[in-house]
């Protein structure tokens, strides 16, 4: 591939697994990904991890406050009210925040996807990438269709500027982008020109193996 120069259009954090997120302007990338990006859990009464597919109100929570210590508000309730996110999500006992076992993401540190890749028709859903860029003009590979988005195989890294420095991987199953390792941390801004060059290839087939929506 030949070295393309893209701008970094949007940065999403998402410190509790499946609750919106935030946008910071500016956010450091570390071995496991960006700062504070899937860290905790909401746990229900039976000691189970809430997630989005059973309990879809979860995408209607809010959180405020730092990624490392944010609090979940259910609609018309006060911040960090967790007995009103129980009754909001129809739930009979209370709930709580834990730290994610292991980590809550389950495929990759990092998701990056483009904006034409997330704009192609049958893209998925890609709200919940890490790492939104403008890549112009989109090349892809040879015989992949425009707006293929960021390769993988390749290294990505700021222009000008020390560190981070991704290793794009492999693609997911169900949605636009591409997963990414960390090699080296480093801070993250928007606006930020940043470089996708050639890095070692990914696995053959360029596809993630886990079930749709693990980086969720």
């Amino acid at each position: 591939m030949q070295r393309l120069v893209a701008t970094v259009q949007q940065l999403a954090v998402f410190p509790v697994k499946s609750l919106p997120g935030t946008a910071p302007h500016r956010v450091e990338v570390g071995a496991d990904g960006l700062r504070g990006d899937r860290a905790l859990v909401l746990v229900g009464p039976g000691g189970e991890v809430l997630t989005a597919k059973h309990h879809p109100g979860l995408r209607a929570l809010d959180l405020t406050g730092p990624p490392e210590a944010p609090l979940v508000t259910a609609p018309g309730a006060a911040p960090g009210d967790l007995d009103a996110v129980a009754r909001a999500l129809g739930l009979d006992g209370p709930v709580r925040l834990e730290l994610a076992a292991g980590g809550a993401r389950q495929v990759a540190p990092v998701h990056v996807v483009t904006l034409a890749e997330r704009a192609a028709p049958g893209a998925g859903d890609s709200s919940r990438a890490n790492v939104v860029l403008d890549l112009p003009g989109e090349p892809g590979e040879p015989g992949e269709p425009a707006g293929a988005g960021a390769p993988a195989g390749a290294l990505l890294r700021p222009e000008g500027a020390d560190g981070p420095v991704l290793r794009l991987t492999r693609r997911p199953r169900h949605c636009a982008g591409v997963f990414a390792d960390v090699l080296v941390p480093g801070v993250l801004r928007v606006g930020q020109r940043v470089l996708l060059e050639p890095g070692p290839h990914a696995p053959a087939d360029g596809r993630a193996p886990g079930p749709a929506g693990a980086h969720g």
